[in-house]
């Protein structure tokens, strides 16, 4: 134990008095730092924590122990800054054993200050949170390896404290070439950005959150290739520090099937609303089962694209198969009329229900200028009619613009 400097003896004093239990702490690194943040005492508990003797770091600057990152940032003088300012302070940093391996620590560094109240050093605390984390693991390990997903749990500043089994398969990376390093490297580059927001806000609101059901997540594999993934956060305490667990699905087959569905379900929709030449420039469209609105609308398109491609000049909508017709399906069949309108096609309604034209009525549903007919065959019987009237205008129009001389 190095002595205090000169000056400062009543201040420690009693720390003979206190060797015995110092000594007896071997979980924790307690460290004395003078006044300029040089190591005054060096306790077995810190020897066993970072690897080095008291002969080796005794006048040392603490900054050694720090990353490479947080030295060149100033943070072991920030810490000493800010002790000094409030007292006392808590946080949880990367530090650095004398083989180069690094661990998590949980902080606390205190400001001792003698009678006068002039500080003459601090005291630090240092707790391995990865050795926490390895014994509290041995509590669910054996669930978190039974477990269907890939489970990773993270630390506030997002890097990797544990894995499971299940991760190796998923990403095909090692377990150890996975801890320490940040969660994002689990991303494609385009998403990294954005998550370590993600990141900031989760532990500023923890609580159990769903990712994925509604968004398109994908996560990277170490071969560099994609995959779909739904992702359950969970926040974990241990020890008075935080953590984030992640239970990652792959989705892929489920996503494949789902496509297969939607592919199915337009078939079929294409299907329900077939639209028929049955006379030359003459559509049926005949409808079968309840109208909702996205039925309604791939009707219009489907109707629309037909008459451009046959210069249909009559559609007839034969309604005798749709049970009922509310307010919100009327509208569509009107705009479905009014848009053929627009490309000079006449509509005909045939097979309207007693029932469907009552409702209709009561709901105050204007039909306009729609022809309507019982049958599907007074149906064709007025587009024939209408195509003929037509033709006749035609040669009209064609004999009057002759005699005028524009032929």
């Amino acid at each position: 134990m190095g002595r205090p400097p000169e000056g400062q003896e009543d201040a420690f004093r009693h720390g003979g008095d206190l060797e015995p239990l110092l000594r007896a702490v071997t979980d924790r690194g307690i460290i004395k730092l003078d006044a300029s943040g040089n190591v005054a005492y060096w306790s077995t508990g810190a020897q066993a924590l970072l690897g080095y003797s008291a002969a080796e770091v005794l006048g040392k600057r603490a900054s050694m122990f720090y990353t490479e990152e947080d030295v060149a940032g100033g943070v072991a003088e920030s810490e000493l800054t800010e002790a000094q300012e409030s007292g006392r302070f808590e946080r949880e940093g990367w530090r650095v054993r004398k083989d180069g391996r690094r661990f998590r620590a949980h902080v606390a560094v205190t400001a001792l200050r003698d009678a006068a109240g002039e500080i003459f050093g601090f005291a630090k605390v240092l707790r391995d949170l990865d050795a926490d984390m390895e014994r509290a693991s041995t509590t669910f390990h054996s669930l978190l390896e039974l477990a269907p997903d890939a489970m990773v749990i993270a630390g506030t500043d997002g890097r990797i404290m544990l894995a499971n089994a299940q991760t190796d398969r998923m990403f095909g990376y090692e377990r150890q070439d996975l801890v320490g390093e940040k969660i994002e490297m689990l991303l494609p580059i385009r998403f990294r950005g954005d998550h370590i927001r993600y990141r900031t806000d989760f532990f500023a609101d923890p609580r159990v959150r769903q990712m994925g059901a509604d968004l398109e997540l994908f996560a990277l594999r170490r071969d560099g290739t994609e995959f779909p993934v739904e992702v359950s956060l969970s926040p974990l305490r241990i020890d008075e520090a935080d953590y984030v667990s992640a239970a990652i699905r792959d989705v892929t087959q489920r996503r494949a099937y789902e496509q297969r569905l939607r592919r199915q379900h337009e078939e079929i929709m294409e299907l329900s609303t077939p639209v028929i030449q049955v006379w030359d420039k003459v559509l049926t469209l005949p409808l079968i089962g309840t109208l909702d609105s996205m039925r309604a609308a791939r009707l219009t398109e489907g109707l629309l694209n037909r008459i451009a491609e046959t210069q249909a000049e009559v559609v007839i909508f034969d309604i005798s198969g749709v049970p009922t017709i509310d307010t919100m399906v009327a509208q569509h069949l009107l705009q479905t009329v009014q848009a053929a309108a627009l490309m000079g096609t006449v509509s005909i309604m045939c097979g309207l229900r007693p029932e469907t034209a009552q409702a209709m009525v009561h709901l105050g549903i204007d039909v306009g200028q729609l022809r309507s007919r019982s049958t599907l065959q007074d149906a064709l019987q007025l587009a024939l009619s209408l195509l003929a009237e037509r033709a006749e205008l035609t040669r009209g129009a064609t004999e009057a613009l002759g005699q005028a001389g524009f032929q």
